[in-house]
């Protein structure tokens, strides 16, 4: 089932996104641990996946664009 978000809710959602976007990066930067470095860099490409996603949402459902 899809799910049609207001702009609002886009914009909300993508302040979000980019600011945990943000602290993996930040987290994969200062990691210690050569683990969990792998594992939030995962996250990181995850993270690619659903911001590419939801841009293209916004797009598609308002020709907004978020950046």
């Amino acid at each position: 089932m899809a799910v049609k978000l207001i702009v609002g809710e886009y914009n909300l959602l993508w302040k979000a996104l980019k600011h945990y976007e943000e602290y993996l990066q930040h987290v994969s930067e200062t990691a210690e641990d050569e683990d969990q470095r792998l594992f939030v860099d995962e996250d990181l490409e995850k993270m690619e996946y659903v911001l590419r996603n939801v841009r293209q949402s916004a797009k598609a459902d308002w020709d907004l664009d978020l950046k």
